[in-house]
């Protein structure tokens, strides 16, 4: 039946495929950027899933996995987060040796699991890529990348693209003028000399981030003075993530502790007590930011501003002149919290030099700050910055960093605007507030798989997210943050230094919360290319009406596989009643029926 205006079905082209609806008829190569924990998740997963329908290829700049963790080695590098909370949810390490592990046992723990799941194969070293460009006519990504083994450059195509190159992986010093006139010694931390001896020297530190704030302690212990630049307020939080633990045992003055021997054998023995405890420390990492103290202005955001405010005031009572400029004026949590163990402590001694004012150059011999001062020293250490790595141009010639200028926007951290079949890690407003970055990881690869199939499945050429829906989610996420900590003003790089400007950084809810939304996506989201075997009609992919199992020898009745059944529960038998409650009176059931019947 044809309604006015309806077109006919014999106006639409239909073509059937010769080969069955789950027959692929591809293969797609899925090339990585980046080696580390987002990388070998999609290494692990994407072989676990999708198996021989994808060729995968990870290039990696470095030469060895562990991407930020094996870059960064400035003394004092570990993680914020309690170790038995940080680790892939496929394989636990029972074997941590302490409560807030270290850098380089986190990338010793990174290591071993890429080897025992054999991920290096799929990885080659000292790749760096230069450009990625769309052609639209291919539905394929072009890249320019750089052998740094053999100092060739390597053209390479790519049905999928996939972008784990990490927030924190690409550092660049800061634009200050001069400083390369410096004399003296001078490095990022994340490429920390590990051969600078600081013993007997004046040491600049520029910058009091959660960088900064690991290597003070050590480099005030270590050097005969240290020049701390540090011009932003920020809150420095007495105890870490996970807490708890920390006061169950016993060691909140000391902000960390060792796992007895004993307890870690335990533990290899015995996986699932493990288990237990990694999930028992979790949840309550999970509980630690609730909705309660992430809303502005709530009981409990009140009452821990209030402690972290009474901490500082305490630690800085002998160096009023720091409290003053350091204490901040905006919540805790608008910036990053940055739990400091030793910082404070370290602030206070003779050897540290607090200096809040603007550099404003370089010199040969130190750092001359706007009030006209030049602080001599003999080497400089820069704990600020990073960027883009590479070009990346998508379609209608739309680049990279024009979608990411001057605010950053995705959709759900993972897709960006004129990006087609590019999936990124820990994108624009993709961190949760509180929760699991492997969980994120693993969370957004299985976004990512679920489209890879959605294009196997269904002979889709390219998938890209509507421009309106990015606005959308946009809109949606400031309007989340406004009520939040994370939304109140305050200078922070997930505002781009703007301190009334729009979060960038933080998701709008919890990990768990971003767990369900990219479980279940919503396909109406995206817009959709197909592959030219289908002549233009979608409803083609259905094939040749049968399946592989009509043609390889494999089960026609797999949906009869127990484990393919969806059992549905019994219902419990309900005890005999003799007896009914009808208007508040006994009844006999008999006569109870027989009043609800229709008079004949």
């Amino acid at each position: 039946m044809v309604y006015p205006g309806q077109l006919h079905y014999s106006q639409f082209k239909a073509k059937t495929l010769k080969r069955p609806i789950d027959e692929p008829g591809r293969k797609l190569r899925v090339v990585c950027v980046g080696a580390g924990i987002s990388g070998l998740t999609t290494i692990v997963r994407f072989n676990e899933h999708l198996g021989k329908d994808v060729d995968i290829q990870v290039y990696e700049k470095n030469e060895d996995v562990g991407g930020v963790w094996l870059e960064n080695r400035y003394p004092g590098v570990a993680c914020d987060i309690p170790a038995p909370c940080f680790a892939f949810l496929f394989e636990d390490n029972p074997n941590w040796s302490s409560y807030y592990a270290g850098g380089k046992e986190i990338n010793q723990y990174i290591k071993r699991v890429a080897t025992k799941y054999r991920l290096q194969k799929y990885v080659k070293f000292q790749h760096w890529v230069e450009q990625a460009q769309w052609d639209e006519t291919r539905g394929t990504w072009k890249l320019n990348v750089h052998d740094r083994t053999t100092d060739t450059h390597i053209q390479d195509e790519a049905d999928i693209l996939i972008l784990a190159w990490g927030m924190l992986n690409n550092w660049v010093f800061p634009n200050v003028p001069g400083l390369h006139s410096f004399r003296g010694e001078y490095m990022h931390t994340a490429a920390y000399d590990e051969n600078f001896d600081p013993a007997g020297k004046t040491v600049a530190l520029v910058g009091g981030g959660s960088t900064g704030v690991q290597v003070l302690p050590h480099m005030q212990k270590a050097a005969r003075k240290v020049h701390h630049y540090m011009r932003s307020q920020n809150w420095i939080a007495p105890v870490g993530f996970g807490a708890n633990e920390l006061e169950a045992r016993g060691a909140l003055s000391e902000g960390n502790f060792s796992y007895p021997e004993t307890e870690r054998q335990k533990w290899f023995h015995d996986p699932e007590s493990y288990h237990h405890y990694r999930r028992q420390i979790e949840d309550g990492i999970m509980a630690y930011m609730a909705e309660s103290g992430l809303t502005y202005g709530s009981e409990e955001q009140m009452m821990m501003e209030k402690n972290f405010r009474g901490h500082m005031i305490k630690m800085l009572e002998t160096k009023p002149q720091v409290l003053k400029t350091l204490l901040p004026d905006f919540p805790p949590g608008c910036r990053r919290l940055v739990p400091g163990p030793g910082y404070l402590e370290a602030v206070v001694q003779d050897n540290v030099e607090w200096i809040p004012e603007q550099i404003e150059r370089v010199t040969e011999e130190g750092i001359l700050t706007v009030d006209g001062k030049e602080h001599k020293c003999d080497a400089i250490v820069w704990a600020t910055g990073f960027v883009c790595r590479f070009d990346v141009i998508g379609r209608d010639g739309i680049t990279w960093n024009q979608v990411m200028d001057p605010e950053p926007e995705s959709y759900l951290g993972s897709f960006v605007d004129k990006m087609p079949n590019c999936f990124l890690y820990f994108g624009p407003n993709c961190a949760p507030g509180a929760g699991n970055a492997y969980l994120c990881a693993e969370t957004e690869c299985e976004l990512m798989i679920s489209c890879v199939k959605k294009m196997l499945r269904e002979k889709i050429k390219s998938i890209c997210v509507k421009s309106e829906r990015v606005k959308q989610y946009t809109a949606h996420v400031d309007e989340y943050l406004k009520k939040t900590i994370f939304g109140q003003p305050c200078r922070s790089w997930f505002k781009r230094g703007n301190p009334t400007g729009r979060n960038i950084a933080y998701y709008p809810g919890n990990s768990l919360n971003l767990m369900f939304a990219q479980r279940n996506p919503r396909w109406e989201d995206f817009e959709y290319t197909y592959l030219d075997e289908l002549e233009g009609n979608p409803m083609c992919w259905l094939a040749n009406g049968y399946t592989v199992a009509d043609y390889d020898g494999s089960s026609r009745t797999m949906y009869l596989d127990p484990v393919n059944i969806d059992y549905p529960p019994v219902p419990e038998s309900e005890p005999e009643q003799n007896h009914s409650l009808t208007n508040g009176h006994k009844v006999d059931k008999v006569a109870a029926i027989g009043m609800f019947q229709t008079p004949s």
